[in-house]
């Protein structure tokens, strides 16, 4: 990564409350100006000081898919303006966050490199209340919007 080139940071907000905050996570927050939530729905969002929501997207949109199309190209779009951005997401931005996967695809044809912090999810959470290894257990999971009504 240049120094010049736009990056969208994206972390995660964990499963709950600010105990599953990470110290890294905290420390992206301190760094960036420019922040943006997908939710301010979410008991660890203020962490998230002066941050632009996506909230009124999900009352305009007809559907999540466009919810999502809407935020990946206003990220990208602020992203290329300002040059670094965060982007903050409820639970860990590698498990069922269809914008990240969206950022993904689309970043680097855009020229803006995306960082990706690791954060705990819900289903971390749910494997030790079940307490199972996922792995172990053959845990498959499946998205619900990918299924056919």
């Amino acid at each position: 990564m240049t120094s010049d080139q736009p990056t969208i940071t994206v972390i995660g907000l964990g499963p709950g409350g600010l105990d599953h905050v990470t110290d890294e996570t905290r420390r992206a927050i301190d760094a960036h100006e420019h922040r943006y939530l997908r939710t301010a729905v979410h008991p660890s969002a203020p962490i998230v000081a002066d941050a632009i929501t996506f909230d009124h997207v999900y009352d305009r949109a007809d559907t999540f898919d466009d919810v999502y199309e809407h935020i990946t190209t206003e990220l990208l779009a602020v992203a290329a303006d300002r040059g670094r951005i965060l982007y903050a997401v409820p639970g860990s931005p590698l498990v069922l966050e269809r914008t990240v996967r969206q950022l993904q695809a689309r970043a680097g044809d855009a020229g803006i490199d995306l960082r990706l912090l690791p954060a705990m999810s819900f289903l971390d959470v749910a494997w030790a209340r079940l307490g199972i290894d996922p792995v172990e257990a053959g845990v498959r999971l499946v998205d619900g919007h990918d299924f056919a009504v």
